[in-house]
């Protein structure tokens, strides 16, 4: 018997006498690789089934393909996933097209016994193990009894093995551990991951045209970047999971390849690309410049501000990017068709970067982008055919890959939409990525990887896997994760795409843009820009909607249908009637509460007023019109010269951007000299007009912030001094529920609808039951499925999902922010939270915290309720007693609340959720708000935060009054102020249920 050597050792070549697809592979033989090797050559030597288990990219199937390449031995690879059934892999039963009979069609596995082919269970560990079992005998013992079937005995023939992989379940979505019932029957090996060194050395061979010194620092942001997201240090904020392996390496290999990489800019480009841009986060793009700028030694003037596109007869091209288009003119028109604004023209070359490499690309929006706006362009760029693939939860493998279907009084295989762009070599668009679940996403691991094919179940009658042609590309779409209750793509899957995050569109002037492009004037086009974005930051903010469960949200479909209708219908009434009309549809009219409705109106009205356009702009628009219905010239609007590596410098700096109030100044009173230019203010910490001034009171000229006083001086003050007045709320419960019992139950329902139990819905096929499903009848009358033919769908509550929450409040008692409105807003929102917790048996604790005698060396901590107490009738008096009550204490360092953030908790938890309700304006307030947020206070404060945060905690600081602190020092804030301070309790537990949705599994 002829033999190859591999790895040092000498594996007998079995041959191909079937001639079936053998997959090519390269692989550079490393230490490890050459161990990863040996590990699993000899137990399949011994005749031992192998489970390889090892992360995504390491090259599980890189390594089957590679041996089975060397023995001429065809691999027949079949992906598992949730809703995998035992005809899937065993076989079943086909219907004669002459009508005569019927016939027997074996499954993969089979089929690769039969054969002597070696099998790969690919993500074995993603079926249900009692499917697993149904071909248990395979690999214990290389047999299969057909019961669906004539109940014959096959055994594998010699050369059979059989290979199963699989991801470690930690990191990965959808991933169970195998137990140990099936894993005892495996050779189990653990694929090594490569070391610095050998990964040099692969991409070195493969990649001989790259310099030593650029391999070398890839690879060094390559795995420090992977290492950050694993000790959460990068991405801790984002619910999506991401991973950079070897296969990212070659992925950016390729490209600097195919690019001048001795371009500094080009070099700048594609890294940032993949080790950058794809990140959500500001904050996590910042740090992760800054870290590859420094590794590569750039600067930011490589950065360029320039795109310049072309259309020149069968070619695209993108500044340095080109690639083939089969049908010119209809790419031309799509480019016509989109306001090409600067963020849309730098995607496009990002895009084409990964159109041009053939790579699968991944794009990912928040919910108040609009995809449609450019999906049909960028999927459009190479004029080839595209197919949309729409997913949704509960879709099945069937549904996109085929089925039978009755044709006539027959029945035949009918391609799905996913089958049928591969036969027909177009452009695949997948859509709502995240809706469908593991079950399915993860049958398309063959199509994505370096295989580029799929295995088509038994009834299609096709064992030969069916590998996608020259011309086709993967697109994904999907929206980012909200929850850590939603599903999402594992980091593995998510590793076989190049993934671009939606341009940013939200700019005024990316707004005015996109309004010039309808309407052809820029003023108008200006007026409407600034209002999507007034209206858009009042939805933030909630100062409209704060009374609703969820916000408004406004993006680019409302401005775009804002422009249209005013396109529509220019000319046909006056234009401001028009405009109001228009704006109406597109924002107004959704709003629910009359008044803001009114007050938008006023405000759209008022804007338009101080435009003062000109009687020119609807001849304008009518211009506009015209291009906008007819294909225009591509090149009569956009350019490109042959220079296509030059760049622009682009050194411009955001400026940030900080809100406040005008300084007050405070009342003079009878009280020592501090050694300023006037004496203690009110404002700075007690006084007449510090009552009741929604804590906006500020020292000025010196005075009010102690001057040069000495601590022990301040201390003999404080001692000596007596309070004022009682600092509390006249109020009765009574009276509290007279006044704001129906809002406080409004809130309660609302809230409510948040906390609900998940609902699970389970699809169960049966022998019996009352609702026939119409595929598994088909299937079944043809001879193609069992008689599993009703469905048994399972409606299931998770009614323990909010277990292991814990949550605590820590108020504020300063007499500082003391007025009616905002006391009774606390008591309103604290009464309606621990309402519903208690309902959910969510675990709450509730402090306040002040220096009651002002001391300032102690922090006077009440706990009003522990953890372990009910929420009673009895206790709902005490807290509103206290919180109405005696707030004179003065204000203390709040940092040191959280020096020991783990004593509010019990041991038990596993979501631990710190609420915070404050002016956060630190001991001593500050004249503006850029002080305000130097203090050292809250420097100390926001470094707490963020070091707790990295252990888990969750954050949400409630700001009071009109200075908006809390949204610079706490990764998750509500500002309460006098515009929306009535529906406190309503954004304090819509906020407060998020954090639980988004931070909590249950």
């Amino acid at each position: 018997m002829n033999q190859v050597e591999i790895a040092g050792i000498k594996v007998p070549i079995l041959g191909n006498k079937q001639n079936a697809k053998i997959f090519p592979t390269s692989i550079v033989e490393t230490p490890t690789t050459k161990r990863n090797l040996q590990n699993i050559l000899y137990p399949l030597l011994d005749g031992s089934p192998v489970l390889l288990v090892g992360d995504a990219g390491v090259g599980k199937n890189a390594l089957i393909y590679y041996i089975n390449e060397k023995r001429n031995m065809p691999t027949v690879r079949f992906s598992f996933n949730e809703d995998t059934l035992p005809e899937d892999l065993i076989g079943s039963y086909r219907l004669l097209m002459n009508g005569t009979g019927f016939e027997w069609v074996n499954g993969p596995i089979v089929s690769a016994m039969e054969k002597g082919f070696s099998f790969v269970a690919d993500e074995m560990n993603l079926a249900s193990p009692s499917v697993i079992k149904r071909f248990s005998t395979v690999y214990e013992s290389s047999f299969i009894d057909l019961i669906e079937a004539n109940g014959e005995r096959k055994k594998a023939k010699e050369g059979f093995s059989f290979i199963a992989t699989q991801n470690p379940s930690e990191g990965f979505e959808g991933r169970k551990s195998l137990s140990y019932e099936i894993t005892k029957n495996f050779a189990v090996v653990y694929v090594e991951s490569y070391p610095p060194e050998e990964i040099y050395f692969i991409l070195k061979n493969l990649f001989p045209e790259l310099s030593e010194s650029l391999l070398q620092s890839i690879i060094k942001i390559n795995m420090e970047t992977e290492k950050k997201i694993l000790m959460g240090t990068l991405g801790k904020n984002d619910l999506e999971k991401y991973h950079f392996n070897l296969r990212t390496l070659k992925k950016l290999c390729s490209r600097l390849l195919q690019y001048d990489c001795n371009q500094k800019s080009v070099l700048r480009e594609h890294v940032m690309s993949f080790y950058v841009d794809l990140f959500r986060n500001p904050e996590d793009r910042k740090s992760q410049e800054d870290f590859v700028l420094s590794e590569l030694s750039l600067k930011e003037e490589y950065v360029s501000d320039s795109v310049k596109l072309f259309v020149d007869k069968d070619k695209f091209y993108c500044n340095d990017k080109s690639f083939s288009i089969q049908n010119p003119d209809f790419v031309k028109n799509l480019l016509t068709r989109v306001p090409l604004t600067k963020n849309v023209l730098s995607f496009l070359e990002k895009i084409s970067s990964a159109i041009q490499m053939k790579e699968n690309i991944l794009i990912e929006y928040s919910e108040e982008d609009d995809p449609l706006f450019l999906q049909e362009l960028v999927t459009g760029l190479s004029g080839n055919k595209v197919e949309f693939i729409n997913l949704c939860k509960g879709i099945h493998t069937s549904d996109i890959l085929g089925a039978l279907k009755p044709e006539g009084n027959q029945v035949e295989w009918k391609d799905g939409p996913l089958t049928r762009a591969i036969r027909e070599n177009s452009i695949i668009a997948i859509t709502s990525l995240e809706a469908s679940g593991a079950e399915l996403v993860e049958k398309l691991n063959m199509l994505t990887d370096d295989a580029k094919a799929i295995l088509l179940p038994p009834e299609s009658n096709e064992t030969e896997p069916l590998e996608l042609k020259e011309n086709s590309i993967v697109f994904a779409f999907k929206v980012f994760r909200k929850s850590k209750s939603t599903p999402t793509i594992s980091r593995a899957f998510r590793n076989r795409f190049s993934t671009f995050l939606f341009p940013e569109l939200d700019s005024t002037s990316e707004a005015k843009e996109i309004a010039f492009f309808h309407l052809g004037d820029e003023r108008l086009s200006s007026f409407i820009a600034e209002f999507h974005n007034k209206i858009r930051g009042m939805a933030v903010r909630r100062v409209i909607g704060s009374a609703n469960l969820s916000p408004y949200i406004y993006g680019t479909a409302n401005l775009v249908r804002l422009c249209k209708h005013v396109v529509s219908y220019n000319k046909t009434i006056p234009l401001e009637e028009l405009l109001l009309r228009a704006a109406r549809i597109a924002y107004i009219n959704q709003v629910y509460d009359p008044k803001e409705r009114q007050d938008l109106e006023k405000t759209f009205l008022h804007g338009f007023k101080q435009g003062k356009f000109d009687s020119t702009i609807e001849d304008k628009i009518e211009e506009k019109k015209k291009t906008l219905t007819l294909s225009t010239d591509i090149e009569k609007k956009i350019w490109w010269d042959p220079e296509l590596h030059q760049r622009d410098a682009n050194t411009g700096k955001a400026k940030l951007k900080m809100t406040g109030n005008p300084l007050k100044q405070g009342i003079e009173i009878n009280t020592p000299e501090t050694g300023g230019k006037t004496k203690e203010g009110a404002d700075a910490w007690y006084g007449e007009e510090t009552r009741g001034n929604m804590g906006q009171g500020e020292p000025a000229g010196g005075g009010g912030a102690w001057g040069y006083r000495t601590e022990e001086l301040y201390k003999q003050f404080l001692a000596k001094r007596r309070i004022l007045w009682s600092y509390s709320t006249a109020v009765t419960k009574k009276e509290f529920f007279d006044v704001f019992g129906k809002e406080l139950e409004n809130t309660e329902m609302n809230l409510e609808k948040l906390f609900d139990p998940e609902i699970d819905i389970t699809r169960v096929f049966q022998h019996e039951g009352k609702r026939i499903d119409a595929r598994k009848y088909i299937s079944f009358k043809s001879g193609k499925g069992d008689s599993k033919v009703f469905d048994k769908t399972i409606i299931d509550k998770k009614d323990e999902k909010l277990k292991g929450v814990e949550v605590v409040f820590l108020v504020s008692k300063a007499r500082r922010i003391f007025n009616f409105d905002y006391s009774m807003v606390v008591v309103s929102a604290l009464m309606s939270s621990s309402i519903i917790l208690s309902d959910h048996e969510v675990a709450f604790s509730i402090y306040t915290y002040s220096d009651r005698f002002n001391r300032k060396d102690h922090i006077d901590l009440v706990r009003l309720k522990d953890l372990e107490e009910d929420y009673d009738i009895e206790k709902e008096n005490e807290i509103f007693q206290a919180l109405i009550s005696d707030w004179q204490g003065d204000s203390v360092y709040e940092y040191q609340l959280l020096e020991n953030a783990e004593k509010y908790f019990s041991h038990d938890a596993s979501t631990r959720i710190i609420v915070m309700i404050s002016d956060f304006r630190g001991q001593r307030g500050k004249n503006t708000i850029e002080q305000e947020l130097d203090s050292f206070e809250n420097r100390k404060l926001k470094s707490l935060i963020t070091s707790n945060s990295n252990k888990a905690y969750v954050f949400l600081g409630v700001g009071m009054g009109n200075r908006f602190l809390a949204e610079e020092i706490f990764p998750n804030s509500i500002q309460i102020t006098g515009e929306n301070f009535s529906n406190m309790p309503n954004l304090l537990g819509i906020e407060l249920s998020r954090l639980i949705l988004t931070h909590h599994i249950g």
